[in-house]
């Protein structure tokens, strides 16, 4: 399953799109539940950190998460759209591996075939039993607003959907779902879904900043930035 996900991502997203294995219970895996403790959680930020300096720690979460939710997201998305399938990846019961700089390497999922996913249901193992309870805890360690974690997962989505569609277009009705979540088209069980919230209405603009400007080194996202200031774009 997880290899024939992988095989179907965009060659545009590979780099990302790849980051997934099965194996989470095989002997030396972390589990991402470890990531509660705070002195976990402030282990790998600092690694990722580092080369910032004495930066906004907001910031530097922010920007870690934008990586794991690329990760994260493109094989979901994938998955969802290419072969029908929600990967197995609930916060609790997903492993991980983290290099030296403190970036998510590759998460580690069960072995257990998926079950299709041609419903509503199908975006509840992404967004309320992962990015919830991973966005609860990024706050709550570094006071990072959810708001800003939110608007980091809709951009991923909203990037990943789009090289899907220009990849071989997505499959119906896993479309419909996936564009409504991000609010392209009209349905109220999806409307509330915060990953719709990422733009502002009728523009490729953030609706939060993700303050990456704020950290040495670190270009901005340009246009798509709600934020006037003095860096250069992407």
């Amino acid at each position: 399953m997880i290899e024939a996900v992988i095989a179907q991502v965009p060659a545009s997203l590979a780099a990302f799109g790849g980051r997934i294995a099965a194996g989470v219970d095989r002997p030396g895996t972390q589990s991402l539940s470890t990531l509660r403790s705070r002195a976990a959680f402030d282990a790998v930020i600092d690694g990722f950190g580092r080369p910032f300096g004495p930066a906004d720690r907001r910031a530097v979460v922010s920007l870690w998460t934008q990586s794991y939710l690329a990760a994260l997201i493109i094989p979901y998305f994938t998955a969802l759209s290419r072969l029908g399938q929600a990967l197995p990846i609930a916060f609790d019961r997903t492993g991980f591996e983290c290099d030296e700089a403190g970036t998510i390497s590759r998460f580690l999922l069960s072995d257990a075939e998926p079950p299709l996913a041609g419903s509503e249901a199908a975006l509840a193992p992404l967004v309320d039993e992962h990015l919830r309870p991973f966005f609860d805890l990024c706050h709550a360690h570094s006071g990072v607003s959810r708001r800003v974690l939110w608007t980091n997962a809709g951009v991923a989505a909203d990037v990943t959907l789009r090289a899907l569609n220009l990849d071989a277009g997505l499959a119906a009705p896993i479309a419909a779902q996936a564009e409504a979540c991000l609010s392209r088209c009209d349905a109220d069980a999806f409307g509330r879904c915060p990953l719709a919230q990422a733009f502002a209405a009728g523009e490729r603009r953030r609706r939060v900043c993700c303050m990456r400007y704020r950290l040495p080194g670190i270009a901005s996202c340009g246009a798509a930035c709600p934020v006037d200031h003095p860096k250069a774009p992407c």
